[in-house]
């Protein structure tokens, strides 16, 4: 007897349920071998996290004791003045230090900080102490030496850790300390309450544990175990161990898989439930498909919002970049014009209107210059040139220029160098001296008294010249909490209405960046009211070049008879140019676009052309491309306020012999223009 339509529709969802019984019983099963593997997991990627973090502190704390020692060698052992005072910081500093003495090169304890409770260490000779033999061998290799876990003469244990000092060419002792972490490994575990943890030294000693492990009656996969080695020379390794603090660590993740099996199955009974109304109803397809359908129109807003936002991001680009084009040009016509008026006879009275003029004018274009370095920096635009200098040699130039400025604050500026070889490389100078100038004037800004002590060192490794420099100034400092944000963009240490120091909080964002880009690293350390040390790390590769530019010196060049032609629409910049130009004695005519400069070359036997890049009827690249074929030898220098790489390669590519932008230094121009006049002539 044929199967009536109810029971045909039956048949499916039951097959349908007991195919589903037996899954959720088989995916039960592996979840419970599921929740072992992962917490196995859990618990060794819980434990690689926090060995890291035990043997990170220890190499912290043992940095801090190479610190102390560092500058003891630094100073030739003048720092011994302030040994009870450093010690003392660092005891404080540094909760797993008991004490830190200074044993002599025979190895008889010196001093000892504190004092209270570790008086009895005085005077003792450690020659006949087990550790003699390991600690010698650590002064011959010049390395850190840490004892195994060690009772002391006081009382107590700890570890000892030597760090041999060495100055004038001779050892002189070891700042030892004795150090205890239990302290410390409590904080950093303070929230682990369902775990166990203990370390061992190298002799099998348990020196620290947590949570009473016991690792003997826990099963070896549910241990954690990794060994640190502390000291390369002897060997030795430290031996951390994880592990749960609890025999039924595995009972809660097995409950809440009973809860998911009991819904398992009330989700095999819904969907083979759900499965019989589908057969029953054939509408649902409609209902899925036209979900598909709206789907497909969500992706499609999707792609035209990310294109939206792709586009806005393209116009704030293109933003910056016309606006800062826009600024530089009549900033241009300001500053030339302060440079003029600089140069005339006017009243003492408005000599300081025009001071103020000049250094408001200078900060503006700063500020423009951040902005387009920023621009091109978090664009990918940023490219390096290949110069051949002398790092020390454009470090010492950068320190006379602000000497100066130094001196009228009443401050100093003392360079410390290691060599005088003045090694040439290849690398961006113009990018190397905007990281030292932005950390130079930074330092000046922020320090009242005082002054600025700059140590340059270099030293060639692999056809490299590494060079670190250190700029260290006694300054207001930086706040703790500040320290790690100076680095980012518009971050400044005063903030609010009564800061007293002005400032973008661009320089050291746009620094950093350039460091980054140059392979280089930044460092910086600092205390409130005591000062602020950069650290900059930079390689560059050797020059083989020889070679040696002569300057061409002004004095001796008469410019009287040079002709020069100025190239450019707006009235104002060439009135400025003209100016300045009459104040070193030299012709100028002046024509406002391209075709009259053409017409003029042609007319005139003109020195050197100042050429405008953007102008009606003929722009500067068109202008210039036609008087060079005619014209061969006269010197076209380019002007723009486009200062992106692609509008002066273009510039050189037409023919031009150099490219200024505007602001145009007037200072650069007068120091420079007998070099062009000559070299082009």
């Amino acid at each position: 007897m044929p199967l009536t339509p109810s029971k045909r529709e039956l048949i499916f969802p039951l097959a349908i349920f007991s195919a589903l019984i037996a899954i959720v019983f088989i995916l039960w099963n592996n979840s419970l071998n599921t929740q072992k593997s992962n917490y196995v997991r859990e618990l060794q990627n819980t434990g690689s996290l926090r060995a890291k973090e035990f043997f990170s502190l220890v190499k912290h704390n043992i940095k801090s004791l190479e610190n102390l020692k560092q500058r003891i060698e630094m100073t030739n052992g003048s720092y011994f003045g302030h040994w009870e005072k450093d010690a003392g910081l660092i005891l404080e500093q540094n909760a797993s230090f008991r004490f830190v003495e200074w044993l002599d090169s025979s190895m008889v304890i010196k001093k000892v900080t504190p004092l209270e409770g570790n008086r009895a260490a005085i005077g003792i000779n450690l020659t006949k102490h087990p550790r003699y033999p390991e600690w010698r061998n650590h002064v011959l290799d010049s390395t850190t030496n840490i004892s195994p876990w060690t009772k002391l003469y006081q009382g107590g244990s700890a570890f000892l850790v030597d760090a041999p000092v060495y100055f004038d060419g001779a050892f002189k002792g070891s700042v030892t300390a004795g150090m205890d972490f239990t302290v410390p490994f409590n904080e950093l575990v303070a929230d682990l309450d369902k775990y166990a943890i203990q370390v061992e030294d190298e002799k099998g000693t348990i020196f620290y544990s947590k949570n009473n492990p016991k690792a003997s009656e826990i099963g070896k996969e549910y241990i954690f175990t990794t060994t640190f080695e502390v000291d390369t020379l002897d060997g030795q390794k430290w031996k951390f161990s994880l592990m749960p603090a609890h025999f039924d660590f595995l009972a809660e993740r097995k409950q809440s898989t009973y809860i998911y099996l009991a819904f398992g199955l009330l989700l095999s009974l819904l969907t083979s439930s759900l499965i019989y109304f589908y057969i029953s109803s054939r509408k649902k397809n409609r209902h899925l498909h036209d979900a598909n359908l709206k789907l497909k129109d969500l992706n499609t807003s999707l792609k035209k919002e990310q294109l939206r936002a792709e586009k806005a991001s393209r116009s704030k680009t293109e933003f910056i970049s016309n606006m800062s084009h826009e600024i530089r040009t009549p900033l241009n016509a300001i500053i030339g014009f302060i440079e003029v008026l600089k140069l005339s006879e006017i009243q003492n009275s408005l000599q300081e209107y025009l001071s103020l003029m000049d250094i408001s004018s200078k900060k503006l274009l700063l500020l423009v210059n951040d902005i387009l370095e920023i621009d091109k920096i978090e664009s990918g635009k940023t490219t390096f040139r290949k110069d051949v200098f002398s790092p020390l040699e454009e470090l010492k130039n950068i320190i006379r220029i602000y000497r100066r400025t130094a001196e009228e604050k009443g401050l100093y500026i003392d360079l410390d160098q290691t060599g005088q070889n003045q090694i040439e490389a290849v690398g961006d100078i113009g990018k190397y001296g905007q990281v030292i100038t932005n950390i130079l004037r930074n330092s000046l800004k922020f320090t009242e008294k005082g002054g600025i002590t700059i140590s340059y060192e270099e030293r060639i490794v692999e056809n490299d010249l590494s060079i670190t420099i250190f700029i260290k100034d006694s300054g207001i400092g930086i706040p703790k909490d500040k320290l790690k944000t100076i680095f980012d963009r518009f971050t400044q240490v005063e903030v609010g209405k009564a800061k007293r120091h002005e400032g973008s909080g661009l320089g050291l964002y746009i620094t950093y960046k350039l460091v980054e880009l140059l392979g280089g690293k930044i460092d910086v350390t600092s205390q409130e009211n005591v000062g602020t040390e950069f650290k900059l790390s930079l390689k560059f590769p050797v020059s083989d070049s020889d070679s040696t530019t002569k300057s061409v010196g002004q004095e001796s060049i008469d410019l009287s008879g040079c002709r020069v032609l100025i190239v450019d629409d707006n009235r104002v910049n060439v009135m400025v140019l003209k100016k300045t130009l009459e104040n070193l004695g030299v012709h100028s005519d002046s024509v406002s676009n391209g075709i009259e400069a053409i017409e003029a070359v042609k007319k005139n036997d003109y020195h050197l052309v100042f050429m405008d890049i953007h102008m009606p009827k003929m722009d500067g690249l068109r202008a210039t491309k036609k008087i060079r074929k005619f014209n061969k030898t006269v010197g076209i220098i380019g002007l723009s306020a486009d200062v992106t790489k692609e509008a002066i390669d273009e510039a050189k590519g037409v023919g031009m012999n150099d490219y200024l932008t505007k602001p145009i230094s007037f200072d650069k121009l007068r120091k420079h223009l007998p070099s062009y006049l000559i070299k082009i002539s």
